[in-house]
């Protein structure tokens, strides 16, 4: 009787078929061909060649590192923004130079916070037009933040 049913309904009106799980009206229609982008392309005009830049291989940043960046950078944006853009570059090294010193010092046994202060205060004085009062406190607060950490990575 069911087959009775099936063959009296037209194809796009069919229930899916519970075996298959697809409608008998999909399994009827003719296929379509379509074409990929690449055959759309007009097959006369010569390919661009296809350049891949190759990142350079970098050195997996140590987590101490990358928090004392995190630290000198905080609230200096808005000093960073209105240098030139060479100024920007001479700041950027020294800050680079700063980082690198304040690791080495970070793995030594005893971190001296006028060492530190020192450094940080070197590295800010590259701000032309600083106010002296700025460069002090901002000095002194990263140093505190850096000595923290310090403290947090070996025990203290």
């Amino acid at each position: 009787m069911p087959d009775e049913i099936e063959n009296k309904l037209p194809l796009a009106e069919m229930p899916p078929n519970p075996e298959s799980g697809k409608e008998a009206a999909h399994e009827t229609r003719p296929q379509i061909e379509r074409q990929t982008p690449a055959e759309t392309i007009n097959e006369a005009a010569p390919a661009a060649p296809v350049v891949l830049q190759v990142a350079e291989p970098t050195a997996p940043v140590d987590p101490t590192v990358r928090t004392i960046e995190l630290i000198l950078s905080e609230d200096l944006m808005e000093q960073f923004k209105g240098l030139s853009p060479a100024d920007q570059a001479k700041f950027r090294a020294k800050g680079e130079e700063t980082v690198t010193k304040l690791s080495v010092l970070m793995r030594k046994t005893a971190l001296k916070a006028k060492e530190v202060l020192k450094l940080i205060a070197g590295w800010l004085r590259f701000i032309p037009h600083v106010n002296k009062y700025f460069l002090e406190q901002e000095s002194k607060i990263k140093t505190d933040k850096i000595m923290e950490l310090y403290k947090r990575e070996h025990g203290g």
